[in-house]
C-alpha cells in the first residue's frame, strides 16, 4: 500500500489507523493496564510515533524497498546498543546470535 500510494502520510496513517477497530475490540476482552505500566505505555507511544514520523519522512529521499528494511531492521540495533550502554546488560552470544541473524534477515528481505 505505502510503496503503491504517492501519497505516503496517507497510505501509513491508514495502516496506522486500521489497527484501531481490532484494538478496540481486543480492549473490551482484556484488563485494563495497571497504573505502573501507564508511563511505560505513553513513552512507548511516544517513540512508536517518532519512528512513523522517520519513516515517513525517509519515504521523501527513499524508496520502500530500501527505507523499511534499514528501519526495521535499525530497532534491534538500537535496543541492543541502549541496553548495554544506558542499562549495563550483558548479552549472551545467544542473544548476539539472535540480532546477527535479524540483521541478515533484513539485508536477504530488502534484496527482494
Amino acid at each position: 500500500m505505502v510503496k503503491n500510494f504517492d501519497d505516503k502520510v496517507i497510505s501509513v496513517s491508514a495502516i496506522a489507523f486500521g489497527h484501531v477497530p481490532m484494538a478496540i475490540v481486543v480492549m473490551l476482552f482484556l484488563p485494563l493496564p495497571t497504573l505502573e505500566s501507564v508511563p511505560y505505555i505513553i513513552l512507548s507511544a511516544i517513540i512508536h510515533q517518532g519512528y512513523q514520523y522517520n519513516l515517513i519522512s525517509a519515504y521523501k529521499f527513499g524508496d520502500l524497498t530500501r527505507v523499511y528494511p534499514i528501519a526495521r531492521g535499525s530497532g534491534t540495533i538500537l535496543v541492543a546498543t541502549v541496553s548495554l550502554i544506558l542499562f549495563g546488560v550483558t548479552l549472551t552470544n545467544f542473544e548476539l546470535l539472535g540480532i546477527f541473524i535479524d540483521r541478515k534477515s533484513t539485508r536477504l528481505n530488502s534484496s527482494h
